[in-house]
């Protein structure tokens, strides 16, 4: 059903607009993230961060792939070539010594 809708109404959205929610998006994301490893003063449940966080990184991938929709990309296509390249940069990845 959700799929349907995206097809019938992300037409009507503008990418711009698209491309703006996903940095707003990101941005929260990024915010739950500084407060899961404490870079935030402030008192909080850390498994409501967490919940919180994946709520906002789902928020993430559902705005990405509605403005995909917006401006006719296909975005799985897309996401099939990138996990070659990363597959194949983390396959090289050497954590540095100290």
């Amino acid at each position: 059903m959700l799929w349907k809708l995206f097809r019938e109404k992300a037409p009507k959205k503008h990418p711009v607009l698209q491309a703006a929610k996903i940095a707003e998006e990101t941005g929260e994301a990024i915010s739950l993230a500084f407060k899961l490893v404490g870079l935030r003063r402030e008192r909080y449940e850390i498994e409501e961060i967490r919940k919180q966080l994946a709520e906002e990184l789902a928020d993430i991938v559902i705005t990405a792939y509605v403005c995909s929709k917006v401006c006719e990309v296909d975005l799985w296509e897309a996401v099939d070539q990138k996990l070659d390249v990363e597959i194949s940069r983390w396959s090289e990845f050497e954590v540095a010594s100290r």
